[in-house]
């Protein structure tokens, strides 16, 4: 099983020592990383997403967008119900929200004003962007934890690998997505830095 590495780790592969100078640079690194995780995770599937798309659509378009948008709906839902709630949370102004669509090439979509202090949009901005690959992945990992280590029934495991196979689908980072995440994360990258420098330094 994958462990990730600790700070005292990963500043031991650098080999600049644990003074308070090269410490600082790499949380900085290491913020920077993190920040650019979603990004990877959201937009492979993104890419394999419109390959699906792509591949039914040699069969009809209309059809493509259905399959994707109707066969594995809890997916669509919660990817979407996930940019929703995190626009409310965060403050933003809800101006639409489509659960399911099939036309211009559209899976659904929130969309919203941000709204409130600079700082404040960035963070609504970024927050809401990144939120169907975080929801998607926390949301599956528990739920993969489940249908491993607790029995099932054929058609338990039938309708739970169908429930985990529809949310990892949907938990992308479309084009629209990743301008948005990249317009307000870097609010992110110096609090993050600091937290994992004094934690370092603390502990």
């Amino acid at each position: 099983m994958f462990n990730v590495p600790s700070m005292h780790q990963i500043i031991s592969w650098f080999g600049w020592g644990h003074e308070s100078g090269a410490v600082a640079a790499v949380s900085f690194m290491v913020a920077v990383a993190i920040i650019f995780v979603p990004v990877v995770a959201g937009f492979a599937l993104y890419a394999l997403e419109r390959l699906q798309i792509k591949l039914l659509g040699m069969i009809s378009v209309n059809f493509a967008y259905a399959f994707v948008n109707f066969v594995t709906f809890p997916g669509t839902f919660i990817h979407e119900t996930s940019h929703l709630i995190l626009a409310v949370v965060t403050g933003a102004k809800v101006t639409d929200v489509c659960m399911f669509e099939n036309k211009d090439g559209c899976l659904g979509h929130v969309s919203y004003c941000a709204r409130g202090p600079f700082p404040m949009q960035m963070v609504q901005h970024a927050l809401i962007a990144v939120a169907p690959t975080v929801v998607g992945f926390t949301v599956g990992y528990f739920l993969l934890q489940y249908i491993i280590k607790t029995p099932h029934t054929w058609w338990g495991y039938i309708g739970l690998w169908y429930l985990f196979v529809s949310l990892v689908d949907h938990s992308t980072m479309s084009d629209a997505d990743l301008k948005n995440y990249f317009r307000g994360v870097w609010i992110f990258i110096v609090p993050l830095a600091g937290i994992l420098f004094a934690c370092e330094m603390i502990i």
